[in-house]
């Protein structure tokens, strides 16, 4: 129950359930006791069924029920099925309702024949009327009941283990009850036919039991379920009782037997309280369409149920031996045979079916078993060609690095042959502009362009041959270096006009050291001062500074160095691509500014194998510049670690 309903439901339907139980109880302690004389006893047992029985009825309408619940999200045609479930099962509880208002009414007429007027015979009157009237409102109500959804096959086989299950039924009753009844019957036709007619109901509610079987595998439905079926076996076992004491004109009224009609009764309102709080809270959509969506249950599970059938034929069989152990030929021993010929038949229609279903099944299997061997094979050939692709891609890639190794060979080689010239051809540039006094004003600009572009072109081949080494994996030689020290020697070795046209501040206190390889820690001061006297109008400041940053747990001291300057600045946006290879800004591409795009990412790959990082703090407002930061460590990492 509570997957189907709340707890306030839940709570409403176990005291309904804890007090029908009490009132039953009452009702058996009374019929025990028996206090008073017999008219007494036989009124108040006739009226307290009719009390009960109403108290069942009360169950069946709609009070105090709220409306509302969860608001179910399904596909348009989910919903309409929902729908129409829903619509269904609004009438199931109407119906049960009608069913037990005209037993009611079959009790009153009942009570008012044996206790007010006192009539002599009882059987048949139109309290018969209403008792067999409200069989037919249960057997609709029972058939709306929204069931699971079958395969034609698993439906088939369903109906034939009922019709197994009737027919045993129908041929046991026959000979114990439906037959004599029928050959020692009242006087009269109408006594005839309403004495056959109990027993027939009898089997259309096994009937409706057996439909009840079918909805036992929706767990949904389970609390509704599990009421009916009792309510339908108490009812089937109180009237095969009645039936067999009329037979024998045992019974009378004041017995226990009077306790099963209003208790079947009440568990049946009992369960139509149960379908209006679903159908209030709006939860018996999912139920119908968990039914729809677990089709993949297409045989009865429970091996009871499986076994059933054939129980009642066993017992059938078992009463054909007796009959023929008699040896009796009278109309209710040919009703057994013709039960039995009747059930064999049905059984090996059942049989047949039963190996249908299973040659059916086994090409199902086969057939997936093939599909799933076609399926292995296209998944094994498509892991080969995987496999194969996997093959050539490390092909390519090997083939990649040769062609990377050998254009680094070439870059270096020709680096090498460039330089030679250029050196020479640098060289005597100097050399003639060590003696300009007698060239025309016009030629010495002309000396002056030509050293300013040997030097571009020097400084360009310089940063490919940088590069090649980067890239072959060179290793930095770090010791222990003074900051200031190699930054004088930087100074010392820039063009003498950059030094007339910029203030450099130095701001590096004479101990500051850092653990580094001159070379590269050269190299880097000069691509970033490069940088700073390209971009940097004349006339303004380049500071140089340092500072030492306290380490943190388990880190190294380092020292932080950074090249301020006042020029353009860096727009945010450009500074993540900024040490990429060969990246320049959008500006510079329609500018006079000359350069490769390889200083700053020279830069980046030293301060790197030398254990540091580098960025840049611009703003990108004209004015303010840019300061490029990089730090290194102070000391040697495994001095600090062997200090550690």
């Amino acid at each position: 129950m509570t997957k189907t309903m709340n707890s306030r439901d839940i709570r409403s339907l176990w005291k309904c359930f804890v007090l029908i139980l009490l009132l039953t109880g009452s009702f058996v302690v009374y019929l025990l006791v028996k206090p008073g004389d017999p008219d007494s006893i036989t009124f108040v047992d006739n009226l307290t069924q009719g009390i009960l029985e109403t108290l069942g009825l009360f169950l069946t309408l709609p009070f105090f029920l709220q409306e509302g619940g969860r608001v179910q999200l399904l596909p348009t045609i989910l919903q309409r099925h929902a729908h129409s479930v829903k619509t269904m099962r609004r009438w199931v509880p109407l119906l049960f309702g009608l069913g037990i208002l005209s037993y009611i009414i079959g009790q009153a007429l009942w009570t008012y024949n044996e206790d007010i007027i006192h009539l002599a015979v009882l059987f048949p009157t139109w309290a018969d009327a209403g008792y067999l009237g409200s069989f037919p409102f249960l057997l609709v109500a029972f058939v709306l009941l929204p069931s699971r959804q079958l395969l034609n096959g698993t439906r088939t086989r369903i109906i034939l283990d009922g019709l197994l299950i009737v027919v045993g039924v129908f041929t046991l009753g026959w000979y114990f009850i439906l037959g004599p009844t029928i050959l020692q019957g009242a006087d009269t036709l109408a006594g005839r036919i309403i004495g056959t007619a109990y027993p027939f109901v009898t089997l259309l509610l096994i009937f409706c039991l057996i439909l009840l079987v079918i909805h036992t595998n929706n767990w949904m439905e389970r609390p509704v379920i599990l009421l009916l079926s009792l309510a339908l076996i108490v009812i089937i076992v109180t009237d095969s009782i009645y039936d067999y004491q009329e037979l024998h004109n045992l019974y009378a009224t004041g017995g226990l037997l009077d306790v099963g009609w209003p208790l079947g009764y009440m568990l049946i309102g009992l369960a139509a309280r149960a379908i209006r709080l679903q159908v209030a809270g709006n939860r018996s959509d999912t139920s119908s369409i968990t039914s729809i969506l677990s089709q993949k249950t297409t045989m009865l599970s429970s091996l009871g149920r499986a076994l059933l059938p054939y129980l009642f034929v066993l017992a059938v069989v078992l009463l054909l031996v007796y009959v023929q152990y008699l040896g009796k030929n009278t109309a209710i021993e040919e009703g057994v045979r013709i039960g039995t010929i009747l059930l064999m038949i049905l059984l090996l229609i059942r049989q047949g079916l039963a190996i249908r279903e299973t040659i059916v099944q086994n090409n199902t299997l086969r057939m997936m078993q093939q599909d799933v061997s076609t399926k292995n094979t296209a998944l094994n050939t498509a892991n080969t060609q995987l496999e194969e692709q996997a093959r050539q891609i490390e092909e390519a890639y090997k083939q990649e690095r040769h062609l990377n190794e050998l254009k680094d060979q070439f870059l270096l080689h020709i680096n090498h042959e460039l330089r030679t010239p250029l050196t020479t051809m640098q060289g005597y540039l100097e050399l003639m502009n060590m003696d300009t006094t007698r060239l025309p004003d016009r030629e010495r600009g002309f000396l002056q362009s030509a050293r300013e572009s040997c030097e571009e072109l020097m400084l360009l081949v310089s940063n490919v041959l940088d590069v090649t080494s980067i890239l072959a994996g060179q290793i930095p030689h770090c010791g222990e270096l003074s900051v200031a020290f190699v930054v004088r020697c930087v100074l010392e070795q820039i063009d003498p006009r950059n030094a007339q046209v910029y203030q450099i501040d130095v701001d590096i206190p004479e101990g500051m050291v850092a653990w580094a390889d001159q070379q590269f820690l050269r190299q880097i001061f000069q691509n970033l001062l490069s940088n700073a006297f390209k971009y940097t109008p004349h006339g303004t400041t380049i500071t140089i500074s340092t500072v030492c940053i306290e380490p943190a747990a388990q880190e190294l001291s380092q020292v932080l160095i950074s090249i301020k300057d006042q020029g353009p600045g860096i727009p945010p946006e450009e500074i993540a691509q900024l040490f990429g290879k060969f990246v320049r800004l959008e500006r510079d591409r329609s500018s006079a500014v000359a350069g490769s795009g390889l200083g700053l990412y020279i830069c980046k790959q030293l301060v790197e194998s030398m254990q540091g990082k580098i960025w840049v703090e611009s703003t990108g407002i004209k004015g303010e510049g840019s300061r490029f930061c990089f730090t290194l460590p102070v000391n040697a990492p495994d001095v600090v670690d062997a200090g550690a």
